[in-house]
This record gives C-alpha cells, structure tokens and sequence, in this order.
C-alpha cells in the first residue's frame, strides 16, 4: 500500500465527488417540476446511478491497492432551478476529471492507469453533455450563420 498511498487518498477524493454527485443529481430529480422535470429527470437519474457505480469501481480499486475507501459524501448543492442545477452539476464533474486527472499523474500501477485514462474521458463526456444543455457548446460555423443572418436583417 505504501506505493500507492498518495493515489489511494486521491481516488478516496474521487469517490466522495461521485458519493456527492449521487446524492446530488438523486435530489434534483426531486425537486424538478414543470416542463423541466420532462426534459431532465431521465438525465439526471442516469447521472445519479452512474456517480455511484463509478464511486463502487474506484472504492473496488482501492481495496485492490490496499487501502480502506472513506464514503464521505461532500456539500450537497440544491436549488428548484434546472440551469442553476445543471451548473453546480458542472462543477462537480469538472471538479471530478481534475481529481481523476491527478490521480492518473501519480499511478505507478499500470492497469490503473488504463483505467483512469478511461474514466478521464468518461467524465469530460459528462461535462460536455452539460455545457450543451446550459447551450455553452455551439458548433463555430453555426455562430457565424447567425452573425451573418443578423447583419442581414439591419
């Protein structure tokens, strides 16, 4: 354990940001109401079950690296509004692939690694997938249509 005992306290920060995120993502599927609970329950009951199971594999993988996982679940953000909550949604997975990022900086442990790599990209697809719902992620192109249609109609 003692190779890997600052990986193991990185990764225990990752599964409290997955625990977090659980709870989190579980709560605002609560709170959701209106047009808005149509258009992202489904989502965020998904990303709630995702959070755990991957908070599951990492705590997994630290007993394999012979260490004792910690279920800390962190602050957990509310509020009634979707784009408010897909914000502090954001953030926490924007938090999670700079956790698992710096965890993949100190594995020594090969298969590890792999994994981490894997998990990097998994989590930047969740950040991506919510910079679109907040509409923060436009193709280029599309922008400059608009820019053009808009001088048009001056």
């Amino acid at each position: 354990m003692a190779e890997h005992t600052e990986l193991i306290e990185i990764l225990n920060e990752a599964i409290s940001l997955e625990y977090t995120a659980a709870v989190q993502y579980n709560q605002q599927s609560t709170l959701l109401s209106g047009r808005d609970r149509m258009l992202f329950e489904d989502f965020l009951k998904d990303s709630a079950k995702e959070a755990l199971s991957h908070a599951r594999m990492w705590s997994s993988r630290i007993v394999y690296l012979g260490g004792i996982p910690r279920p800390e679940v962190g602050g957990i953000r509310q509020s009634t509004d979707a784009i408010e909550m897909l914000q502090f949604d954001l953030e926490i997975e924007q938090r999670a692939v700079d956790t698992y990022t710096r965890a993949h900086r100190v594995c020594h442990h090969e298969p590890t690694r792999y994994m981490l790599e894997n998990h990097i990209l998994d989590e930047d697809k969740d950040v991506e997938e919510i910079q679109k719902l907040l509409g923060r992620v436009r193709p280029r192109e599309l922008g400059r249509i608009e820019e053009r249609l808009a001088a048009a109609h001056r």
